[in-house]
């Protein structure tokens, strides 16, 4: 792992406990849908938090992040997002850009039919 300032591991952590508020916890052990395959009680969300921190921070170091092939209805929204966050990497002026990118993301996926969850028949 590369060394992390204080502050960005912090702020990646902080990020990572928003992401459990909603549900979404990537570095939880999973099915590859993101269903947790494990009793959410065993699991340890400090450690998730350092896990994913350290993991991002090799991404962020590398400029490489892993995502995968888009599912087909949400590849507009995945799009409008990825542009949003290559507009993250710029300046400051880009703010404006990057509101309104992910406004267009939230549309697209606001727009999208409900699906089951896998397991769910």
């Amino acid at each position: 792992m590369s060394f992390m300032e204080p502050a960005i591991f912090e702020q990646i952590r902080r990020v990572y406990l928003l992401m459990a508020e909603a549900g979404y916890r990537p570095a939880a052990p999973s099915d590859g849908f993101g269903n947790i395959t494990v009793p959410v009680q065993k699991l340890d969300i400090e450690q998730e938090a350092r896990d994913f921190a350290a993991r991002w921070s090799q991404d962020e170091d590398s400029q490489v992040y892993r995502l995968g092939c888009a599912n087909f209805p949400f590849r507009p929204a995945m799009i409008l997002a990825l542009e949003a966050a290559r507009l993250a990497c710029g300046t400051t002026d880009s703010k404006p850009y990057l509101i309104r990118l992910l406004k267009l993301a939230l549309k697209e996926a606001e727009s999208l039919p409900d699906y089951p969850s896998p397991g769910q028949h």
